[in-house]
């Protein structure tokens, strides 16, 4: 049977700068962990992980927090499928493993994790969601366990760590470009108006339409399964002549288009249309979504690490961590100034 010993022979290092390389501790270089790690293959080395656990007091797994799946559109939303992805492939990357916290609602979310804590089944959380009353944050909060949220800041942003986009600086961006397409009726759409993702990207949204000295227009609520809503909606883009929408994702982006054509109203041709994302259904149908590539693999990849750090370092600086996005343009927004 391969020891540590064996592949610290074998790597020409110390038998305890394996053991740190298992735990992939900062302390340790890059080429330092390749070099252990080509060790470890060439050998067929499989780390010990009872050993470890009783050694560390670790389980080596990560919680993953689901949002409530209240709704059908929440549940086929491709950017957890995505993001769960990332994270468990950077977990396995650093020998750990996750499990997954979802429910109906939030009281029960907040019992399974209370659960998953009490029976040591994980040494932290990811949460994919950001609330301001949030029963799940205030419990690990409370009893002091490790864990980050990939979200907009929702509160006690100093005693937590968000992972997450600028997201007001994305909807000013998506604002920016419309105009430059010639657009200056441009409506912001949503399926919620209480999350903390919708306050951030409306207000992106009229900061962007403030600078460019237009008229910004309350947000615009779009539920398919309310026929009022849906009335107020085709009336107010009638009525007030609007030419382009920024709407808060691209699910609810592909149900807009769908309840449009009903009004033979077409995207683009009679009105543009930019959205968040860039999920699987950015390019599942004519026309292609001009979106905001959120970067979801680095949000995921991210969040493991900095979680990775809190459970090695309870003394770790909280932080707000912000990743990148791109403009994906396709399909959806018509040049006005072409016309």
């Amino acid at each position: 049977m391969v020891t540590i010993k064996d592949v610290a022979k074998e790597a020409g290092v110390n038998p305890s700068t394996v053991s740190r390389v298992l735990k992939n501790n900062a302390s340790i270089s890059e080429k330092t962990k390749i070099k252990v790690k080509k060790a470890m293959a060439d050998l067929g080395y499989v780390p010990n992980l009872a050993a470890q656990m009783l050694a560390s007091g670790l389980t080596y797994c990560v919680g993953v927090v689901l949002p409530p799946l209240m709704s059908p559109d929440r549940l086929n939303d491709p950017f957890f499928m995505e993001i769960l992805t990332a994270i468990n492939d950077e977990a396995t990357q650093n020998q750990f493993t996750v499990s997954i916290a979802t429910s109906d609602t939030m009281a029960d979310l907040k019992d399974q994790v209370q659960l998953m804590h009490r029976q040591k089944r994980v040494d932290g959380f990811i949460v994919l969601y950001s609330e301001r009353k949030d029963p799940v944050r205030r419990y690990l909060m409370e009893n002091e366990i490790p864990f980050v949220i990939i979200g907009a800041p929702a509160g006690l942003e100093n005693e937590t760590t968000y992972i997450d986009n600028d997201n007001q600086l994305m909807a000013k961006t998506a604002v920016d470009y419309l105009y430059s397409k010639g657009h200056e009726n441009i409506l912001f759409v949503t399926n919620d108006q209480s999350s903390d993702i919708y306050t951030e990207r409306y207000k992106g949204y009229q900061k962007g339409m403030q600078a460019l000295r237009l008229s910004s227009y309350q947000s615009a609520l779009f539920d398919s399964k309310k026929a009022t809503t849906l009335a107020a909606f085709i009336e107010r883009i009638q009525n007030e002549n609007i030419t382009a929408l920024v709407i808060i994702g691209d699910v609810i982006s592909i149900r807009v288009i769908q309840f449009l054509s009903f009004y033979d109203i077409a995207v683009p041709e009679d009105i543009s249309l930019i959205s968040f994302n860039n999920s699987s259904y950015a390019t599942l149908l004519h026309p292609y979504l001009t979106t905001f590539d959120i970067n979801v693999s680095r949000l995921g990849r991210t969040s493991l690490h900095c979680l990775l750090e809190k459970i090695e370092d309870s003394s770790e600086n909280n932080q707000k961590v912000l990743v990148p996005f791109t403009l994906k343009e396709r399909e959806s927004v018509r040049n006005l100034k072409k016309s």
